[in-house]
């Protein structure tokens, strides 16, 4: 390089630091219809996410968040799903087919490294305990496995493993979503925090090592801001009440958007990136 290269070179603009705003999304059935509520209140704030890890409903949900959907898409999508299709098929065989048709056809027949957003789902190994994290390989499956709840569904084999649904080991994933390089993030808990253990697990499955007592442990550790709605009054199956934990999710989000931009733009400050005021 010419010495006048060399001298451009020391005023050339370094490129912007890249910000990087992670979700994490917790298990809890159709408690997930309040995951949906916040997102919405997050897209209403212009709020919107880079990096997404999920367990279960959480897991359904974020991939398809990452696949380019909105909170509006989802739910739309959610109500559009036609339940006795799952519903046949799991109390003819507690099967996850149904679910894998439904998730399948719907996202089309992709890749986790086909997302338009980097994405993770989290299940529970059933002989050990342990976590299984899916980071690549088709959706559909790594969804069903994140959602194998027992005794209604049964395990998903897969690499020779039986894996059944993340909420039993990380419910809220936040630590996927650090270890994706995410800078802020913002963690959604629907869990009622009653410490189970394996619970009816082990009358179900005698090989099953226990899980953990506090699944939500990793996504507080780990998540700059956890939200929890207050979902007390309903439970995994209120599928009924759909409109209603929206709402809940809604409220929540809104009444912590303020705190949540306010940690968004202090960690830009802190990598060094400027604030546009006016937002």
């Amino acid at each position: 390089m010419s010495f006048w290269g060399k001298f451009k070179s020391l005023f050339k603009k370094k490129p912007a630091p890249e910000f990087k705003l992670g979700l994490a999304l917790g298990s809890g059935g159709a408690k997930g219809y309040a995951e949906l509520g916040a997102l919405y209140a997050f897209e209403e704030n212009g709020i919107e996410f880079d990096i997404i890890a999920g367990t279960s409903i959480g897991s359904i949900i974020g991939a398809f968040y990452s696949a380019g959907y909105s909170a509006t898409d989802c739910l739309e999508l959610l109500k559009g799903v036609n339940v006795s299709e799952i519903k046949n098929l799991f109390m003819i065989k507690m099967d996850t087919l149904g679910l894998f048709k439904v998730i399948d056809r719907t996202i089309g027949n992709l890749d986790i490294e086909e997302l338009k957003k980097p994405f993770r789902a989290v299940a529970t190994v059933l002989d050990t305990g342990e976590e299984y994290e899916f980071k690549s390989g088709n959706v559909a499956q790594a969804l069903c496995a994140s959602s194998a709840y027992p005794p209604f569904f049964k395990p998903v084999i897969v690499d020779g493993k039986a894996l059944i649904d993340g909420a039993f080991c990380n419910s809220v994933p936040a630590d996927k979503v650090k270890e994706m390089g995410a800078d802020y993030i913002v963690g959604i808990d629907l869990s009622s925090h009653v410490k189970s253990g394996g619970g009816i697990l082990n009358m179900i499955f005698p090989e099953f090592k226990g899980g953990v007592d506090e699944p939500w442990k990793k996504g507080y550790e780990n998540a700059d801001f956890m939200l929890h709605p207050d979902l007390a009054a309903y439970k995994p199956v209120s599928f009924s009440a759909a409109d209603r934990m929206f709402e809940i999710g809604y409220d929540c989000a809104r009444e912590h958007i303020t705190e949540i931009k306010r940690g968004i733009n202090a960690a830009k400050l802190k990598k060094g990136i400027k604030i546009n005021k006016r937002k």
